[in-house]
């Protein structure tokens, strides 16, 4: 493998020794994130605990139960993201984000999405979010032949939805209160045209994310996606060697598409998540921190950290990481959100980390999956089959107890 040198003017040239090169000639100036200095993180963080205590206590009109709901929130946090919780963030556009699921701050979406958190603890009648987060795949369509793909058996049959589906039923989820939607698949790309316009029908309450292996997002799709009210983009990129990323996606050129794509998100204004299902191969030290390297390089503001669940195409296949390689993760989920010396890096979400803590957040408590033909289950990786979302238009209201949680933590 030869070495790959990204060539960005104005910024120093990155190196990721043994990459396949990613045509220079086409590379554009990479926008590096924003990383806050240490007097904004002091200051942001007591903006922030300040804003939120006066929010609890509009909510509660009680001091009482505004120190309860707030040392219940803390007492989570510290679980669920080590420290004493207080997360890492990026900034853009003159906002400061903490999480890729958290609506950034200052804004009408983080305060619905606070007292929302706040009701789990002390229950108050302002209005919260029915859910925090859904994962809607709106197509079975993809180029790609992933190695840990949990919609394999779906995948490029027949669409389920129409594009009036889709509006009625993100129009449905959006009366009854929704944080977030990542719009997923198969490969979201591949209908972006009915995308553009659902996330422009839709309420711009909602905080829009494409999830995306970057399959032919030009800077030119990207910007017509942030015109439509779109918020970011989660590209999934599994490995900083092309070759390998390539054939654990079953695509010549997925690497490509990836790198390409991180780069038309963020040059076009949009949030840039990077997600990597991290398997036995690769749950170690030196991966996580070439990997991290590259997603930092091309601007992300978030790294995702997915562990390969046995569902899908790796069902029934031994594929769980060993304790070992999880406590490498944790150790290194720690090191890079809270030593100043990772201070450049992105903030890491690693969900494996909280659920061993604090429990699976997914079906019935934050979120749900709906997968490509349509079925509601817990999560993408905890295939429960609870209902088909379109029979739910002709239900009175969805309740949580009818979406199976998981139990796999």
């Amino acid at each position: 493998m030869e070495e790959t040198v990204i060539k960005t003017p104005g910024v120093k040239r990155l190196i990721f020794p043994d990459m396949v090169e990613v045509n220079p000639s086409e590379a554009t100036p990479l926008q590096k994130r924003n990383v806050p200095g240490y007097f904004l993180t002091i200051w942001v963080g007591i903006w922030v605990n300040l804003h939120m205590a006066l929010l609890a206590f509009r909510a509660y009109k009680s001091i009482k139960k505004t120190r309860t709901a707030l040392r219940g929130l803390q007492e989570f946090k510290e679980k669920a993201f080590a420290k004493n919780g207080r997360r890492k963030f990026s900034v853009k556009n003159k906002q400061y984000w903490f999480g890729l699921y958290v609506p950034p701050f200052p804004s009408k979406n983080f305060d619905r999405f606070i007292l929302t958190e706040l009701n789990r603890y002390v229950p108050h009648s302002t209005p919260v979010n029915a859910y925090q987060q859904v994962n809607f795949a709106i197509t079975t369509k993809c180029p790609m032949r992933c190695e840990h793909c949990f919609e394999w058996d779906n995948l490029n049959l027949r669409e389920a939805f129409t594009l009036a589906q889709l509006q009625e039923i993100t129009k449905k989820l959006q009366q009854d209160g929704l944080g977030h939607i990542s719009l997923s698949g198969g490969e979201p790309m591949v209908r972006f045209e009915d995308m553009v316009e659902l996330i422009r029908s839709g309420e711009k309450s909602t905080e829009w994310w494409i999830l995306t292996s970057g399959f032919n997002l030009t800077e030119a799709k990207a910007k017509r996606l942030k015109d439509a009210g779109a918020t970011g983009v989660v590209v999934s990129l599994d490995h900083h060697y092309a070759e390998i990323n390539n054939k654990f996606r079953g695509h010549k050129d997925a690497f490509g598409h990836a790198v390409r794509a991180a780069e038309a998100t963020v040059n076009a204004g949009l949030s840039l998540a990077i997600s990597v299902c991290v398997t036995r191969e690769n749950a170690n030290r030196e991966f996580l921190t070439k990997h991290t390297s590259l997603c930092e390089s091309l601007g992300a503001h978030f790294i995702q950290w997915l562990e390969p669940r046995a569902e899908g195409h790796y069902r029934d296949k031994e594929v769980l990481l060993q304790p070992d390689q999880i406590t490498v993760m944790e150790e290194l989920f720690v090191e890079f959100n809270h030593d100043p010396k990772n201070n450049q890096f992105p903030p890491v979400m690693y969900h494996g980390y909280h659920q061993r803590r604090v429990g699976c957040m997914s079906g019935g408590k934050f979120s749900f999956y709906v997968d490509a033909l349509g079925m509601v289950h817990s999560c993408p990786f905890c295939h429960s089959n609870d209902f088909k979302i379109t029979d739910w238009l002709e239900m009175p209201k969805i309740g949580r107890k009818e979406i199976t949680a998981c139990t796999s933590f």
